[in-house]
Order: structure tokens, then sequence, then C-alpha cells
């Protein structure tokens, strides 16, 4: 365990920085309040290819967690980020929500802080700050991430770097093996796209259920009609729409609408 222990502490990367083009890769999942396991959170089928899990929290003892699938010598690259405004940037360290990182043979590593390091995302025009980095080869199988709240707060969790390919996430499905090349064919769970095709985001075009794209990803806006500081017209009619150009015209730079913006996310839009 000793061993271990030692291996991650060394496999953190300090004080580095990552190119905007791996970050602005990153396809969003957004974890539910019902994945409070690993077992019942959702499984990334390729952990390889770039995700910003993102947790959000309401008080002290909440969990939420997923898994990612991994073939014996892939990457396993994991960054721990928040955004750079409050009340997230004020809160200490000791405050913000841990991290256990489960591998398939049962050993347990916990992400340490060791940075505070800004980055500007220029695909969601978004400030973070990376709190630390893990990086290793990694085993077969599935690991496990669980995220454990000590109060509110709302952070992000990368997983993989290769970019220009939409993964694929599985929800509801306890078992779920990654490809692998085989002689012998054998089933694979049904996976759901992260991203939302077109069709569905013009389906959603109405005050009961508004779906909008807004820079490539799709979002829920039903909740926001009704509340929408404007009025609920403005919303209504990104209903089932492209809706980047309107938005950008009224918030472009406004850090309160794109955190309100970022709370309806659904995933990104499927190409």
């Amino acid at each position: 365990m000793r061993k271990l222990i030692a291996g991650v502490l060394a496999s953190l990367i300090i004080g580095s920085t990552i190119s905007s083009g791996v970050a602005e890769a990153h396809q969003p999942l957004v974890l539910l309040d019902s994945d409070t396991s690993a077992a019942n959170g959702p499984l990334i089928v390729d952990g390889t290819l770039s995700f910003a899990v993102r947790a959000a929290f309401t008080k002290a003892g909440q969990k939420k967690a997923f898994r990612a699938q991994f073939n014996k010598g892939d990457a396993l690259t994991v960054q721990y980020l928040i955004v750079d405004k409050k009340p997230e940037n004020t809160l200490r360290n000791n405050s913000l929500p841990t991290l256990v990182i489960t591998d398939p043979a049962g050993s347990k590593v916990t992400m340490k802080f060791s940075e505070r390091t800004k980055f500007y995302e220029p695909y969601s025009k978004v400030n973070y700050l990376y709190l630390g980095r893990y990086s290793s080869e990694a085993q077969s199988g599935k690991y496990s991430f669980v995220i454990s709240s000590k109060g509110r707060a709302a952070i992000t969790i990368g997983v993989g770097e290769k970019e220009g390919v939409v993964g694929e996430v599985v929800r509801g499905v306890k078992e779920a093996t990654k490809p692998i090349a085989s002689s012998t064919p054998t089933a694979t769970p049904k996976a759901e796209s992260a991203g939302y095709t077109m069709e569905k985001v013009k389906a959603n075009n109405s005050a009961a259920s508004c779906w909008s794209v807004i820079r490539g990803n799709v979002y829920d806006l039903t909740k926001w009609i009704g509340a929408h500081p404007g009025g609920s017209g403005a919303i209504r009619g990104l209903c089932g729409t492209d809706g980047s150009a309107e938005f950008a015209a009224k918030h472009q730079g406004q850090s309160n609408p794109e955190s309100r913006l970022n709370s309806y996310l659904l995933g990104p839009l499927a190409k």
C-alpha cells in the first residue's frame, strides 16, 4: 500500500499547464442525484476519451460516483477542477469534496490537492482552477470514482485525453465491457451516446420541455422559462433551436447567466 501511495504522489503533476485544446475537447457528463455509488452511476465505456464529469452538492454527506473502463496499459489521467468564482474559489481545500479512485484490484487512491493553477477554457468561456492531477498506467477493467461532499460545492473531474471522438456512456447497466479485439464475438450492452441529436432538440420545443443548443452543448431550459429575469419569452424563443447567437448577444461575458446556463446542461450535441 505504501508503494501504491508513493507511486500516486510521484505521478501528480504539480504546477504544470494543460493546453486549451485538451480541456476544450472534454465532453460534459453531469452526475445525477441518483448516482450515489459507482455501481449505480454512469460508466464511461472508454476511459481514455476526454470527459468533464460535473458533480454538484447542496450539503455535507452526499455522494456521487461514476466508473470508467480501461484496457491494460491505457493512460489513466484525472484532473480535479473548480470554477474560479465565488463561492467555489473561496472554499478551503479541506471543505471541498473528496475524490477516491479505486482500481479494478480494489486499491484506493485519494486525490491530493497540490495546486491552484488558473485556466481559461475558451469553449465554454469559463475560468477554472486546477487543484490536483493524477496519471498512471491503467490496469484492465473498471475504475470507480467516488466523490463525497463536505458541504455545498460544485466540482469538475476531467478523465481521459483523447480528442475528436464522441465517447459512450452506459447508464443502468452494472456490468459492461469496453470493446476489446477478440476472435469470439461477445454481446455488448446498449450504450447511450454522451451527446444529444438535433432531432431530439427540435422535438423538445415547448414550454413543457424546452431544449436548446448553445455553443455545441444541449441544455434543458424548461425550469429557466419561469425564472428568467428578462421574461419567459426570451427563453421560449430558444426552445428546439440553436440559441448560440441569441445567448451571446444578450449575455456574452456575463458570469451569472453562464453559471445558470451550466446548471441546465444535458450534454454535447451529437454530430
